[in-house]
């Protein structure tokens, strides 16, 4: 007799009746311990340590978002309206997070600490040239000496990404999306009006990103640079471009911003040293793909030394020759 398969329909007509059942095995539901109170919701652990790295994480971003100091231009100015005398001619150090150093490696800092008479750290985070370009007023009202011009990386990243395009726009307040021909109109009128108020300017090239629109970008700077006179060019661009290793890591929005977000708890939580997190990252020039390390903001510095102490009106050259090489091995690498 051939053995009788188990199926629901032979169980119901009893076909199975003699033989034994094995128990079916039913799973206990345990239901999720809720809170008897408050006090017991803020006593329990993962809650306070969920807690704690939160807003230690908030106050630590917060901090590099407001965070000012005594060398900024509107500080400045404030100061001399009190004393009600005449100071010495400042130097100003104009643009965007590269420039201000709360996320990076301070380079205005540094130059400050070599110079006699002020160093202003006229830098805001998240700016665009277009952002920059409204703040001149204050700049001119400083009566500067020197001003370097450092922006476009923010106009680059714009450029490269709709979606970073359109936050940079939308908070930034800005007119338009960045893109390579508005940040060659921005940066002439910015270099024209300082140079109209009596300032020796000079120009600095974003650092690499490692990709063609960053050699495009850094074209700009010098086209815009050599143009006219009491101008000068400073050639990060391709210094950084030389220090970066032989293969170097291309800008991603989504590393960069999960970099950026640590970097704001290394450096103003946990006090790490710059190098000590960029050799972490096996990043040869920056400590997040944008934001320079010790060495690039420390040959930066060296840069604007020599611009401010030799005469500005000659060419804009220093290291702009092998700008052409640098666009024609980016071309082929990608």
């Amino acid at each position: 007799m051939p053995a009788t398969q188990w199926s629901p329909v032979a169980a119901r007509n009893g076909k199975f009746a003699g033989l034994p059942l094995r128990p079916m095995m039913r799973r206990s539901h345990v239901p999720r311990r809720a809170w008897e109170s408050f006090e017991a919701f803020c006593n329990d652990p993962l809650v306070a340590c969920t807690g704690w790295a939160a807003l230690i994480s908030g106050m630590a971003v917060v901090k590099v978002a407001v965070d000012e100091d005594r060398h900024t231009p509107s500080a400045f100015l404030k100061r001399k309206s009190k004393l009600g005398k005449k100071t010495s001619s400042p130097i100003v150090c104009l643009g965007d997070s590269i420039t201000r150093g709360n996320l990076s490696a301070d380079w205005v800092g540094a130059l400050r600490e070599s110079q006699e008479g002020f160093v202003l750290n006229a830098g805001v985070n998240m700016q665009c040239s277009q952002n920059i370009q409204r703040r001149i007023d204050e700049v001119i009202a400083c009566q500067p000496s020197h001003v370097t011009v450092l922006v476009g990386t923010n106009d680059l990243k714009a450029a490269l990404s709709p979606a970073e395009g359109f936050l940079y726009k939308v908070f930034g307040d800005l007119p338009e999306v960045p893109s390579l021909e508005s940040y060659e109109r921005t940066l002439a009128d910015i270099k024209q009006r300082l140079t109209d108020a009596g300032a020796q300017v000079a120009l600095v090239s974003p650092p690499v990103l490692v990709n063609k629109r960053a050699a495009d970008f850094a074209a700009v700077v010098r086209r815009v640079a050599e143009t006219g006179a009491r101008c000068a060019y400073l050639p990060l661009f391709e210094m950084t471009y030389a220090a970066l290793p032989a293969k170097g890591r291309p800008y991603c929005g989504m590393n960069f911003f999960a970099w950026c977000c640590l970097l704001c708890w290394d450096m103003h939580i946990m006090r790490r040293d710059l190098a000590d997190i960029q050799r972490e990252r096996n990043l040869g020039v920056t400590v997040d793909l944008v934001h320079l390390g010790p060495q690039a903001a420390e040959d930066l510095a060296g840069m604007v030394r020599d611009f401010v102490h030799i005469p500005t009106n000659l060419p804009a050259l220093p290291g702009s020759q092998i700008m052409d090489m640098v666009g024609a091995e980016l071309r082929t690498s990608q």
